[in-house]
C-alpha cells in the first residue's frame, strides 16, 4: 500500500509539472535585451529560390514569429499545428509567422510533410546548409525567435510551446505593443 501511495504522488507531481510546463514557457518569451539582428544571409522559398529575409523592406510586418524545424524532429511535428493556429490569430496585430526548415530533404516533400501536419497556412522558407541556425547559434530545434520590423530578435523560444493559446498570444503582442 505504501508504493501505491508513492506512486499516486509521483503521478500527480508528474501531472502538475507537465500542466505548469506551458505556464512557465511564457516567461521565456520576455524581450532580450541584448541586440541581436537577424542574419542577412540567403534562405530558399518554397520554390527553390534563394532569397535574403529583408524585414523592413520586403517583409513589413510589425513583427515576425520565426519557427526553425525538420522533418525527423518529433516535437518540431507536434508543434506546427499550433504555430498554424497562431498565425491564424495573431495576424490581425501585424505580426506574421513562418517557418524555416533546417532539414536536407527535398523542398517538394518538406510541403507535403508541412500540409500533411496543420502547417499550410504558413510561409516557408529553408535553410538547408544551417548557415542562418548557425550564425543566430541555435542549440536546437524546435527553437521559435521573435523579430521586430527592424530586423533585431527581442524574444526567443526553444523547445516546444503550445501556441495558439492566449495568454502567449498575449505575451507575443506585449512584446510589439
Amino acid at each position: 500500500m505504501l508504493i501505491s501511495n508513492f506512486n499516486k504522488k509521483i503521478i500527480i507531481l508528474l501531472f502538475l509539472a507537465i500542466l505548469s510546463g506551458n505556464a512557465y514557457a511564457i516567461e521565456y518569451l520576455d524581450k532580450i535585451n541584448d541586440k541581436i539582428k537577424f542574419p542577412t544571409l540567403k534562405v530558399l522559398d518554397n520554390k527553390k529560390r534563394p532569397l535574403i529575409l529583408k524585414f523592413n523592406q520586403d517583409l513589413n510586418k510589425k513583427g515576425y514569429v520565426i519557427n526553425f524545424w525538420a522533418t525527423w524532429c518529433v516535437p518540431c511535428k507536434e508543434e506546427l499545428p499550433d504555430l498554424s493556429l497562431l498565425k491564424s490569430k495573431i495576424e490581425k496585430y501585424d505580426i506574421d509567422v513562418f517557418t524555416i526548415s533546417i532539414d536536407k530533404k527535398n523542398i517538394k516533400d518538406q510541403l507535403k510533410f508541412l500540409s500533411n501536419n496543420g502547417a499550410s497556412n504558413l510561409e516557408h522558407f529553408f535553410d538547408k546548409e544551417m548557415k542562418i541556425f548557425k550564425a543566430l547559434k541555435l542549440r536546437g530545434i524546435p527553437t521559435t525567435i521573435i523579430v521586430n520590423q527592424n530586423s533585431f530578435i527581442i524574444s526567443k523560444h526553444e523547445g516546444i510551446l503550445k501556441w495558439g493559446e492566449d495568454a502567449i498570444i498575449n505575451k507575443i503582442k506585449s512584446l510589439f505593443y
